[in-house]
């Protein structure tokens, strides 16, 4: 609430007569006015859109760190029965690939080390991939691969040895 603040002004008639009073409203700062309450309002509307946006930046965020998404579902080493040349040991891997746009993928890895990352792949169907691997059965000629739907995929010990 502002308060009056009494001042009083010369007359410009002539000096003789007596000084009239005007009264002059101002606000304090300990109770602002009402452009005191409009910026206090857009500093709070300031505040919620901030945190808004820290809110869907964070959701953005935290969406681009879960996708694109790699997940092993299956992993299978060859036995030390089985000798291949170079004298290596062998597994194979089925990776499920999920893209940020949605797409899914599946792949089969074989080569000489344990993880994903390099050897010798086959694209796998996405509904055979999905159901996983019944069974994998190594020889020196190769890797027979069996899903519960009755498919076998068989990969050919030229095609993973040495590393490709």
């Amino acid at each position: 609430m502002a308060r009056p603040l009494r001042r009083s002004i010369p007359s410009r008639r002539g000096g003789a007569a007596a000084n009239q009073e005007r009264v002059i409203t101002t606000s304090l700062p300990d109770r602002p006015g009402p452009a005191g309450q409009a910026r206090r309002r857009g500093g709070i509307g300031t505040a919620l859109l901030g945190g808004v946006a820290g809110v869907l930046l964070t959701a953005v965020f935290m969406t681009a760190m879960w996708w694109p998404r790699t997940e092993v579902t299956y992993r299978s080493s060859a036995p030390s029965a089985v000798a291949y040349p170079d004298r290596s040991p062998y597994h194979l891997t089925l990776v499920h690939y999920r893209s940020l746009s949605g797409r899914e993928s599946y792949r089969m890895v074989i080569g000489r080390y344990s993880g994903p990352s390099y050897g010798h792949w086959v694209d796998v169907d996405t509904a055979l991939g999905a159901k996983g691997i019944d069974s994998t059965t190594w020889t020196e000629s190769g890797v027979r691969v069996r899903f519960p739907t009755g498919h076998e995929i068989f990969v050919p010990a030229a095609s993973f040895l040495g590393g490709r």
